[in-house]
């Protein structure tokens, strides 16, 4: 039965041997409904078992007792995985949480089931597997967030307590793999379950990010950073930020205080569109008064008729503001405007 209904999905684990089990998020996804798009696969030899599917394997992380090993094949992800102490229950017993420590035996066909993952599938509970494992790897307190932004779960208490103390340990995970969980914890439309959690976990703290009481779920991840980071300059710099990020953070806090329309246009459409939600979640009013975002200045330099530098720059600025305020619709009032601004 799960055979079956995981080689229907990933065809090529047809071909794996014994000592292989698939584990973790294919089981969970599968048991909740929801259609796996990637499979692990946990087995005692996993570049061999990579190399069988004939596909380019790509080598996951640089610690030899770390890596992993990942076949993309047309619809399919494949990664690989060496077993724990060469131990199937061992190796359930390292893993995060309950709902990602069962393992299909692809050689019996059998579910291995050791924590109770099954019943939190079904309660929708993020649980622990063991208080230590999340030293092994202390982005998994992060993790238990975003598991519960991202598919509606909810984080036991022995968790969160579990967390607390080892809240700290994330700063010493490398700045990429945060950020990754932040941009899916604040892509979830659940923003203020996520700052709950964070906050209840103490992990705001290490990440400096500033919790509150908020209005709204549906904000962005750039709105979710302006609404919580104070300094998103330094932010950035510890945790890497873009510099696309960084932008758009700023203007978003900006924006706050200041969205008329000129400032919105010049925040550029796929900024402003995001203000409504960051006002709702302050719990103020999100309408806005949004400008054509395509006006362009109605005359070029020559039709100003002023030699190209710094009076040209000023003019054609002025120009574009009464454009986007309305002030300024067609080309004849354009000439018009710049013969009284340049009289």
């Amino acid at each position: 039965m799960w055979r079956d209904a995981l080689t229907r999905r990933f065809p090529a684990l047809a071909t794996l041997g014994a000592d292989s089990y698939v584990v973790g998020g294919a089981i969970r996804d599968l048991l909740a409904g929801r259609e796996p798009a990637d499979v692990d696969v946990a087995c005692l030899d996993p570049l061999a078992a990579a190399r069988s599917l004939g596909g380019k394997v790509i080598r996951l992380g640089d610690q030899e007792h770390l890596s992993a090993y990942r076949v993309v094949l047309p619809n399919h992800v494949y990664d690989f995985a060496g077993l724990l102490d060469d131990d199937v229950d061992a190796d359930l017993a390292r893993r995060d949480f309950t709902v990602n420590a069962m393992a299909v035996d692809l050689a019996h066909d059998t579910l291995l089931d050791p924590h109770g993952g099954q019943r939190d599938v079904r309660d929708a509970i993020v649980r622990m597997v063991l208080a230590e494992n999340f030293s092994d790897d202390p982005l998994r307190t992060l993790k238990a967030v975003r598991m519960a932004v991202k598919y509606g779960m909810s984080v036991d208490d022995a968790t969160i307590d579990a967390i607390h103390p080892r809240a700290a340990g994330i700063l010493d995970i490398a700045s990429e793999r945060v950020m990754y969980e932040l941009s899916v914890i604040f892509a979830s439309n659940a923003f203020r379950k996520a700052v709950e959690l964070l906050h209840r976990m103490t992990l705001d703290e290490p990440l400096a990010l500033r919790t509150g009481r908020f209005h709204a779920d549906d904000v962005s991840f750039a709105g979710s950073l302006a609404l919580l980071v104070a300094d998103p300059h330094a932010h950035a710099k510890r945790w890497r930020w873009s510099t696309t990020l960084l932008r758009e953070v700023l203007t978003l806090q900006r924006l706050v205080e200041r969205h008329d329309r000129l400032a919105l246009y010049d925040a550029g459409e796929s900024t402003a569109l995001q203000l409504p939600a960051v006002l709702r979640a302050l719990g103020r009013d999100d309408a806005l008064d949004l400008p054509d975002f395509t006006i362009r200045p109605l005359l070029d330099g020559e039709e100003i008729g002023i030699a190209p530098g710094p009076a040209l720059g000023r003019v054609k600025r002025a120009l574009l503001e009464a454009q986007v305020r309305g002030e300024v619709k067609t080309k004849d009032e354009a000439l018009a405007f710049v013969k009284r601004a340049t009289a």
